[in-house]
């Protein structure tokens, strides 16, 4: 299930639901062109997760992030019938 959050010449953002299809998380995917969709400017992903994390489990990934490790705070996967969406989103980052 995607989303059309907003639409113009400059910019396109849409939002994609997990793949578990729980109300608490989603992916935002931006595109921001210029000159009329001839110049990339910026491309943004943000992730809302809103799951439940023990306070054990996020003070020990806030710990490694802080001391620079690699570390996963939350999971989210694109549904197979939304990757064509993404895929033709993130196309016009490719400037002719």
């Amino acid at each position: 299930m995607t989303d059309l959050l907003f639409e113009d010449d400059e910019l396109v953002a849409k939002r994609f639901s997990c793949g578990c299809l729980g109300p608490g998380h989603m992916l935002d995917v931006s595109v921001e062109m210029a000159d009329e969709g001839k110049r990339f400017v910026e491309c943004s992903f943000e992730f809302y997760i809103t799951s439940y994390l023990p306070r054990k489990l996020r003070l020990k990934r806030a710990w490694d992030m802080l001391r620079g490790k690699e570390t996963c705070v939350c999971d989210f996967l694109l549904r197979p019938e939304d990757a064509g969406e993404l895929i033709e989103l993130l196309e016009k980052v490719r400037v002719k």
